[in-house]
């Protein structure tokens, strides 16, 4: 198990309530699949600093989580594949 941050930022023509759903989606893949997230970050709709996608705001999340490098993949899967996730990191922790 290797210590990972992960940020991701959320279309924001959802509603908040939806992008919280996203993620957790996404710290449920993790649990399920032998993680363990530590910390689950909220930061609510924020201004980008450049335009991705035509967007100018989007809902930022900070995920800390334990998880077996192997499976990253699957993770970034998952991210690739929600349209929603206009843009994602994965970060290792020391």
């Amino acid at each position: 198990m290797r210590k990972y941050e992960s940020m991701l930022l959320v279309s924001p023509a959802l509603p908040e309530d939806k992008a919280n759903e996203i993620n957790q989606q996404i710290v449920d893949f993790i649990n399920k699949n032998g993680g363990e997230v530590s910390n689950s970050d909220e930061w609510g709709k924020q201004k980008l600093a450049y335009e991705i996608q035509k967007q100018t705001d989007a809902y930022y999340f900070v995920n800390y989580f334990e998880f077996d490098p192997q499976n990253i993949d699957k993770l970034e899967t998952q991210y690739r594949f929600n349209e929603n996730i206009i843009r994602y990191n994965i970060l290792t922790k020391n």
